[in-house]
């Protein structure tokens, strides 16, 4: 098949490119089978920190509908963490949930597994391992440091589960950041010190759109690590130039869980599918370059996972975003999640198209049940 359009190739230039599952070459001239020539055609956006939930957890978010509503954001791949139930951290347990994407993501796809003391696991077809505050106290925590594989860090502390709320404070989050070593990356980073920290150690690091824009005012807003206090935040936008990648965290909770008490209620917010089109419309009001915001969204996330995806390169996997730029305000459309804090968040960038492995995921209207794959499994697929 052949795209054609305004393609992002280092700079945004007329042209091709043909492709099965794979890129297969990118030329001047073609007669194309998908022709977008409003939007610019893009590498497909990756969001390397997504809790689909499923399993026992389906009732607050499925493979399906979490994979369909990322489409709809432009997310070609979504990376899963592993605390769902049962919690994904034995041999057997990755299996399955891989089996469970297999069948139903709309979208290419990693899972990570916890800290877990089943040695096979090193040797599965994983994203890498996530480490939880609590884990940083639990002697297995060795076995998954001197792994070769990523080691995506929540920067907190053991204590920081445990404190209330308003004790869960920054020096808990940059002091966990000298209790792991080798490839690690640290999510979710609430403050500039954090990053500038991490990067001194040779980590990797992300944020979060919520981590910049958002207060904690009620359950909507109540996540972990804590959303900071206004200062911390207007720092944090440095992150937005420093930081390696802006991801969703996307962390679906039911209305009824959601409108518990405060100190009771989940934290976590869906946002799969606000990411690209909020970091795009940066692009637009001139906020980032085009560089820099395919960097955040594509080809940063797919260096530090280690996967030939977030640029339109031939032997890369056919995954692309296709942007319009358009002003509408944000909602979500096919997560189980209707009402989140990014509602009626004005925005200029508009997914016109995701396409994945070749195949429209997203026309603009619909998910189509395409099948995602492994990036992770190196072994050939037919």
């Amino acid at each position: 098949m052949w795209i054609k359009g305004k393609l992002y190739l280092g700079e945004v230039v007329e042209g091709c490119v043909e492709f099965d599952r794979k890129i297969k070459s990118i030329k001047k001239e073609c007669k194309p089978d998908l022709y977008y020539p409003d939007s610019i055609i893009l590498p497909g956006s990756i969001d390397m920190h997504v809790h689909v939930r499923g399993m026992q957890l389906s009732y607050k978010e499925t493979v399906a509908t979490a994979t369909s509503e990322a489409a709809y954001g432009g997310v070609t791949v979504v990376v899963d963490m592993p605390n769902t139930q049962p919690y994904i951290n034995t041999h057997e347990r990755v299996l399955e949930r891989i089996r469970e994407f297999e069948n139903f993501s709309r979208t290419d796809f990693g899972v990570y597994s916890g800290v877990t003391s089943d040695a096979r696991v090193d040797g599965d077809p994983i994203a890498g391992y996530k480490v939880f505050p609590e884990d940083l106290e639990k002697p297995e925590l060795e076995m998954v440091l001197s792994s070769n594989k990523l080691k995506v860090l929540h920067p907190e502390l053991p204590i920081s589960n445990k404190v209330l709320r308003e004790s869960r404070l920054l020096w808990q989050e940059i002091a966990s950041l000298y209790l792991v070593r080798g490839k690690v990356h640290v999510t979710h980073t609430t403050s500039l010190e954090t990053i500038r920290l991490a990067k001194s150690l040779g980590f990797t690091t992300d944020v979060t759109p919520h981590h910049l824009l958002l207060e904690e005012r009620d359950c909507t807003t109540k996540v972990n690590p804590p959303l900071r206090d206004k200062t911390e935040r207007n720092k944090l936008l440095r992150a937005l130039f420093e930081a390696d990648a802006v991801v969703s965290d996307h962390a679906p909770h039911t209305a009824k869980e959601k409108e518990l008490p405060f100190e009771i209620c989940p934290p976590g917010i869906a946002g799969v599918s606000f990411v690209t089109p909020f970091v795009y419309t940066l692009f637009k009001k001139g906020v980032l370059s085009l560089e820099r915001t395919v960097e955040l969204v594509s080809k940063n996330q797919a260096k530090i996972l280690g996967i030939k995806a977030g640029e339109i390169k031939e032997g890369y996997v056919a995954n692309f975003t296709v942007i319009s730029f358009n002003t509408w305000r944000y909602s979500t459309k096919f997560s189980k999640v209707t009402q989140t804090p990014f509602d009626g968040y004005p925005l200029e960038a508009k997914v016109t198209a995701t396409i994945v492995e070749g195949k429209v995921a997203y026309d603009g209207e619909s998910v189509y049940p395409i099948r995602g794959m492994n990036l992770f499994d190196k072994t050939e697929k037919p």
